[in-house]
């Protein structure tokens, strides 16, 4: 096991890890913007980070890439148009990185299909210290004493800050236009250009970074969390999309929406385009959103677009000029109606669902893999790794429960190689278990609004109201043999303990459900052996019935529930039976006496015999106290079992 750490200040000063791999520590560090990371690696052959540093460039000379020339960059579009390889020096008056800070208004995009990219970087633009994260103050020194021709940025890729240098040859044609993105606002800023070439560069070239989702650049972009919403599926009403949104933008988070590809121009709107959300607003009662297309230009023209009737009726209530700047205003209906996508990214997780980042600022990071028997796929979800961790009541919120928000993140080498459907699967670790059987109850379906399904996208992120104590994480992709690395991020608002790997050859898993656990408020987990020769005894037709384990119970007048469970299908079957006074255990002969007496469930079974891994019976007690027998079929069979008892209020003499 190794820890991936690094104080925030070497990350601020000086980007990633270097090659000769992480340091080696277990401790949580704070990063420049507060929040609290451990980074832990179980990969048992991890692919190696090309760190990049910056180049060498002799004094006097400017620094070229020679692997990312201009027919590398541009791919197809090298020959179709009439490009050029030129320094910001050849074709702009004063060149810089900055000339007045950076807005959203300095985005513009060009030729090259990076709307979902731009539109992101947009968001980020107006945040100074998010920005600060991916361009560094020494970037791209323009001074003649200190100009190389070299700018610098960091990406978040897979965990790290990744450094990425690039040389200032930008694509140009007509002599003097950018052919990819620039800035709107002055001719001589270079960043916007520069940080779109950077990107291209880490993933190859221009061609690569055409097409895209937000959530994708998002995570580049920031480290965040995005969530991605189906507009034509939402489980909301519209108001409550509106208030969320602002909600967002209020607390800083960066919001993107995108348009369907069935349309190519409609009302001034794009088709399959992605916009910035930089504004929702409410001026006479009507909902309004504030978008802004990467372009720069080409905006809404409907309903209180600029110019319109109904903008004007508002105008002096909203803020917003009247030009052809790519910002618009458009209805909330008219934005449900056009619009396919929407892309909320915090830094930390917004738990509630009412777009602010919340105070989950412990993010336990845990690299693994799917590989050889721990790719189990879906239908065998348990040979996939599993990680275990504790939350202490630390972590409570004011409301009794523990927010819990769990990030899985593939690693692809590149940016559209096919993704793995995936998921994450959370089971709370059931009290009372040896150390080397380990009783697992499945979480069940966690908080609305997170998609509980397997996902094909890069990340994908799920919401869990938890109670303090151990659990265990298992992600997985849809398909048993798929292999790749992956990161599981847990993002909590305290520190989690005792976070290790379950090794599956020395702890026997079971698992129960726990759809309708919060049913009954006490649970106990006891657990055995049935032993060849002691106490397999088989079922009633064998004279060795009485062997079996059987355990003592006292009840009051409730609901129970009782689930066996072995660690593979078999023949297992429960009876209960209430006593009379008699000890335990009872003899062969008393179960004969009263086998037809057995208490019966609420379905009116007397109790269940199947062939499975998990048997559930149900009853409706009546206070006194009970003897469970458990058994298979055949006698002397042996075989691990575990016993979950659910009861509304607590039981008593259980042995």
């Amino acid at each position: 096991m190794e820890i991936l750490f690094r104080t925030a200040e070497e990350i601020f000063r000086y980007g990633s890890p270097e090659p000769r791999g992480p340091k080696i520590g277990q401790a949580y560090v704070q990063n420049d913007l507060g929040q609290f990371e451990m980074q832990m690696d179980f990969r048992s052959n991890p692919e190696e980070y090309e760190y990049e540093v910056r180049p060498r460039v002799s004094p006097g000379q400017l620094y070229t890439d020679e692997e990312f020339p201009l027919w590398v960059a541009m791919g197809k579009d090298h020959n179709r148009k009439p490009l050029e390889w030129k320094r910001p020096k050849e074709f702009a008056e004063k060149p810089c990185l900055f000339s007045e800070g950076t807005s959203r208004y300095d985005i513009g995009q060009g030729s090259i299909g990076t709307c979902w990219f731009l539109a992101s970087v947009a968001n980020i633009a107006d945040k100074p210290k998010l920005l600060r994260r991916i361009i560094p103050r020494d970037s791209y020194p323009v001074e003649p004493q200190n100009y190389d021709g070299i700018f610098h940025c960091r990406f978040w890729r897979f965990g790290i800050w990744d450094d990425v240098f690039v040389d200032d040859y930008l694509p140009i044609i007509y002599k003097k236009q950018i052919y990819s993105a620039h800035s709107v606002t002055d001719p001589n800023e270079m960043w916007v250009s520069l940080l779109e070439k950077a990107f291209a560069r880490m993933y190859g070239s221009y061609t690569e970074v055409s097409g895209g989702v937000s959530s994708d650049s998002y995570m580049a972009l920031t480290g965040g969390v995005p969530e991605d919403f189906d507009l034509k599926k939402l489980d909301m009403e519209p108001n409550q999309l509106h208030t969320r949104v602002r909600n967002a933008l209020y607390s800083n988070a960066a919001v993107t929406c995108g348009t369907p590809g069935t349309f190519v121009k409609k009302y001034g709107l794009l088709g399959s385009h992605e916009y910035t959300i930089n504004g929702a607003v409410t001026a006479k009662g009507v909902r309004l959103f504030r978008l802004r297309n990467p372009w720069g230009k080409t905006e809404w023209i409907g309903p209180y677009s600029d110019g319109s009737r109904e903008w004007q009726s508002i105008q002096g209530i909203i803020e917003g000029p009247n030009k052809d700047d790519g910002e618009f205003y458009i209805s909330l209906e008219h934005f449900l109606y056009l619009f396919t996508t929407l892309t909320i990214c915090n830094i930390t997780p917004d738990f509630d669902s009412d777009g602010r980042s919340d105070s989950l600022n412990y993010c336990t990071c845990l690299y693994g893999q799917w590989q050889g028997e721990e790719a189990g796929g879906f239908q065998n979800r348990m040979k996939n790794p599993k990680f275990q961790f504790e939350i202490d009541e630390q972590s409570l919120d004011q409301n009794g429960i523990v927010p819990f928000v769990v990030q899985l993140i593939q690693r692809t080498k590149r940016r559209k190689a096919q993704k793995l459907s995936i998921r994450a699967d959370l089971y709370q670790v059931l009290e009372n278990t040896s150390d080397d059987i380990l009783v697992l109850q499945e979480e069940g379906i966690p908080s609305k609004n997170f998609t509980y399904t397997y996902s094909e996208h890069t990340q994908i992120s799920f919401r869990f109201s938890l109670k303090p104590g151990k659990y265990v994480c298992i992600p997985s992709a849809m398909n048993e043999g798929q292999e790749r690395e992956f990161m599981l991020r847990l993002f909590s608002a305290g520190p989690l303990g005792g976070v290790k790997k379950i090794d599956s050859n020395e702890v026997t898993i079971m698992t129960c459900d726990g759809e309708d656990a919060k049913s009954y408020d006490h649970v106990k987990c006891l657990t055995g052996q049935w032993r060849a020769g002691s106490n397999a005894g088989g079922q009633v037709s064998n004279r060795t019935f009485h062997i079996n384990p059987q355990i003592k119970i006292k009840s009051s007048d409730q609901r129970v529930k009782f689930q066996l469970m072995v660690d593979s299908k078999a023949p297992i079957g429960l009876k209960l039976f209430k006593l009379k006074g008699e000890s335990v255990p009872v003899g062969i002969d008393w179960l004969y006496k009263h086998y037809r007496d057995a208490v019966r469930m609420t379905d009116g079974d007397d109790g269940p015999f199947i062939m499975g891994s998990s048997a559930p019976a149900v009853y409706s007690l009546e206070a006194g106290s009970y003897v469970c027998l458990l058994h298979m079929d055949e006698p002397n069979t042996e075989r691990r079992f575990a016993l979950v008892i659910r009861s509304q209020t607590p039981l008593y003499d259980i042995e």
